[in-house]
């Protein structure tokens, strides 16, 4: 196997551990893809179960689904306890998982953080945004975005992939360009449990164009739904890099 250069055996890993953390938080059956991981990376319950800090009966009880699905910090723990006993012995597994990474080059256009927060009403008028739902959270704090290629999302995009939109954080707005009516993306946000703080399209030139079930169902979800009415692709992303 072709050895990996530092930075790319750090991309492999981050991209794998979001892989898998995405996995578990989809997965029908979490106890599954929690066992499915540990098998994979040659580990005993007791190994694991260690170094997460915890018994092994607990970590037994997960993968058997005899408790209920695991929180954030369980999962957390678990997907760096992995990646740590990995590295301890050289990392042949990462680095064995590292062909598989996807390359979202064509489905992320633009992805940054915000060390300060910016308003959902301070992201719109960036956009030049026309409100289309959720405008009584225009105070929300929004802490990075992400600009989205939709058919190459819809294309590409399998459930656990959907975590790579929300880069560092899901405190973000989301912006799905090449959009015709505005009615997928609102589906697909709503379909996953971890939701971005805001919405907004781009490719309808008028807020009459925006299926109105798009509207509704962002209403019902809570979520600041807006309507770019930038140029094009690139002046888009240029107003949002420059906040």
């Amino acid at each position: 196997m072709k050895e990996l250069s530092a930075d790319a055996y750090k991309l492999a890993k981050e991209a794998l551990m979001t892989r898998i953390a995405g996995e578990v938080i989809f997965a029908q059956q979490p106890g599954e893809a929690l066992r499915k991981w540990r098998v994979l990376f040659e580990e005993s319950q007791t190994e694991l179960a260690r170094a997460m800090g915890i018994a092994p009966s607990v970590l037994s009880d997960y993968e058997k689904n005899r408790r209920k699905s695991p929180g954030t910090n369980f999962i957390r723990r678990y997907v760096s306890a992995l990646i740590e006993l990995d590295e301890k012995r050289g990392g042949a597994h990462i680095r064995r998982f590292s062909n598989v990474v996807k390359d979202f080059s064509s489905v992320i256009l633009a992805i940054a953080e915000f060390t300060k927060p910016r308003t959902a009403e301070e992201m719109a008028r960036a956009l030049d945004g026309v409100w289309l739902a959720g405008k009584s959270s225009m105070d929300a704090a929004i802490y990075g975005y992400t600009v989205v290629d939709s058919l190459q999302a819809i294309m590409n995009l399998d459930s656990h992939d959907f975590l790579h939109l929300f880069g560092q954080n899901s405190m973000r707005l989301v912006v799905f360009t090449g959009v015709s009516r505005g009615r997928s993306p609102i589906i697909a946000v709503k379909i996953y449990p971890i939701k971005p703080k805001m919405v907004a399209i781009h490719g309808p030139r008028s807020p009459s164009e925006v299926d109105p079930l798009g509207k509704e169902l962002a209403e019902r979800e809570g979520i600041p739904y807006v309507l770019s009415l930038k140029k094009d692709v690139n002046s888009l992303i240029a107003a949002l890099s420059r906040l």
